[in-house]
């Protein structure tokens, strides 16, 4: 299983947690063809596209990403998908998404 992880940096990481929740559930919803599963709480979230799944945190002062695929191909999709979204939804507040590979510490 390959894995990315992401910090995005914001006071604001519940509120972008469930808008971009929310904003991905619609589109499964209005194109069932699409393979997405969206669940969600205030402080967690699990998006499922295919084979590929992102769990998020919402903490004080970031959202966290943690994305994870059984290949590359799957792994840059959900991260190009996510990333898209929630730059586009997080505009006004400038929010950036950049993905890396997981720290030691993570993977053990």
């Amino acid at each position: 299983m390959l894995i990315s992880e992401a910090a995005v940096t914001t006071d604001r990481a519940r509120r972008y947690l469930g808008q971009l929740c929310r904003h991905l559930e619609a589109i499964a919803q209005a194109r069932p063809q699409m393979p997405v599963r969206v669940e969600w709480s205030d402080d967690t979230g699990l998006i499922t596209l295919g084979g590929a799944r992102c769990t998020l945190q919402a903490g004080a002062g970031a959202l966290t990403l943690r994305a994870e695929a059984p290949d590359e191909q799957s792994l840059q999709q959900i991260e190009r998908r996510l990333t898209d979204r929630l730059e586009q939804i997080g505009r006004r507040d400038q929010l950036t998404v950049t993905w890396n590979p997981p720290t030691a510490d993570d993977v053990a």
